[in-house]
């Protein structure tokens, strides 16, 4: 099983801006070449070649697996930079400012345009099909979900729309169901938030945030379940609306590691770990499907650092930064949820139609990875689709399923984790 630290690291590389400042000063590793020399008098240098008996040695200098020929290091116009952040891909570990670290891109070509993974950061093929599984513990309507990093399983909340006995439950790779925290009766649509590790904003990872059905309440609950702070925050006035919108812990930094919340009547919350409420926007819809989109505007485009949520009911998809709602999008899907593909973490999302779990394994995802996915609750196809950039405007496209996967019905929430469960194994 893939250490969720490894992961935890992954995401912050996904999360932060590319940073000019990432050579590597240890001795240098991966594949070495030797080339003799046959060359005149010079030196040895670009193509290998010096006085007869001088050795060229090509290494690796940032210990990505690319050789440093391979990253343009002694190209004839001089070092390669793609990104021109300053520094040379041979000594940048994100050479095309993606988001994603070379190491993991590799030499391939995805999109087959010509363009090593390294150097491309718009991946434009369509998505790979998938192969959603359905998990086979019985559920009981469950709506939420998101990862719980300590004990590397899955936090759902359940029994809509009661919430009772129990309205949250954690379920572990057996599909053994345990209840996470004495709450109960907590009604309506209860939609979840966990923190990740490495939150800078000082959350801890495993905290669980959702609504309690009252107006502009939120509810704190520790890792382990057994500390409930009901309400933790009450937002400063009136007719906030609830938190049955979406909860999302920003990963990135842009937004402090803060919490961010979105309600049911258009307000778009910042909230720190402290419990101070700043108020972003407030649109008048019901906004429902929450993400920070990481600041990468090679990859992202207008979408790189801001905050996605999404307006099922108007059809659009909104932008939001600190300053309130930058523009509003057209994209074709009605947005239930919105969420970030990562590398090594298996899907599962909440079919509502059937109270059962889906699933699909990481290796479904791999060609979209660091890619941002929308679910659509009613549709009539998969009701998964990848939002991308193509570098000239944002477009949703469609992922489709594979001939044995099952069909999805309607979908609630969904989440990426480094879990399994019964029929989907951990990712390794």
């Amino acid at each position: 099983m893939i250490s969720t630290r490894t992961t935890a690291a992954v995401l912050t590389t996904l999360a932060l801006a590319a940073c000019s400042a990432d050579s590597d000063t240890s001795t240098p590793t991966g594949t070495t070449t030797t080339t003799t020399g046959t060359g005149g008098s010079g030196g040895a240098g670009a193509g290998g070649t010096g006085t007869g008996g001088d050795i060229f040695v090509d290494t690796d200098a940032d210990d990505d697996g690319l050789s440093d020929a391979d990253e343009g290091r002694y190209d004839p116009g001089g070092a390669r930079d793609t990104d021109g952040d300053g520094t040379p891909d041979y000594l940048d570990t994100d050479s095309d400012a993606d988001g994603l670290p070379d190491a993991a891109e590799g030499s391939g070509d995805l999109d087959g345009d010509g363009l090593p993974n390294s150097v491309d950061p718009i991946n434009n093929n369509t998505p790979a099909a998938i192969t959603l599984t359905a998990i086979s513990t019985t559920f009981n309507n469950p709506i939420g979900i998101d990862f719980h990093e300590p004990t590397g399983s899955v936090v759902i909340s359940a029994n809509y729309p009661t919430g009772a006995p129990s309205t949250f439950e954690r379920i572990q790779q057996d599909g053994t169901h345990l209840p996470f925290s004495a709450v109960s009766g907590f009604t309506d649509e209860v939609k979840i938030a966990t923190a990740r590790p490495g939150n800078v904003g000082g959350f801890t990872a495993g905290e669980l945030f959702v609504g309690n059905g009252v107006d502009g309440q939120i509810v704190r609950i520790s890792p382990d379940g057994s500390s409930v702070q009901n309400p933790w925050v009450t937002l400063p006035g009136v007719n906030h609306g609830l938190m049955r919108g979406s909860l999302y812990v920003d990963p990135t930094g842009l937004y402090g590691g803060d919490l961010i919340v979105a309600t049911t009547l258009g307000e778009v919350w910042r909230v720190t770990s402290g419990g101070a409420a700043t108020q972003l926007a407030g649109i008048g819809v019901h906004l429902e499907g929450l993400t920070v989109v990481p600041n990468f505007p090679a990859r992202f485009g207008p979408l790189a650092g801001k905050i996605l949520a999404g307006a099922e009911a108007e059809g659009l998809l909104h932008v939001f930064d600190d300053t309130g709602l930058v523009t509003s999008l057209t994209i074709g899907v009605l947005v239930e949820d919105i969420d970030l593909v990562m590398p090594n973490e298996n899907f599962f999302g909440v079919n509502f139609g059937t109270s059962r779990l889906l699933g699909a394994p990481a290796a479904d995802f791999a060609s979209i990875v660091g890619d941002i996915v929308l679910t659509q609750e009613t549709h009539t196809g998969t009701g998964l689709y990848r939002l991308v950039w193509d570098g000239t405007s944002v477009v949703a496209q469609e992922i489709p399923l594979a001939v044995a996967s099952q069909i999805p019905t309607q979908w609630e929430h969904v989440t990426f984790a480094a879990a399994g469960i019964l029929e989907i194994p951990p990712p390794q």
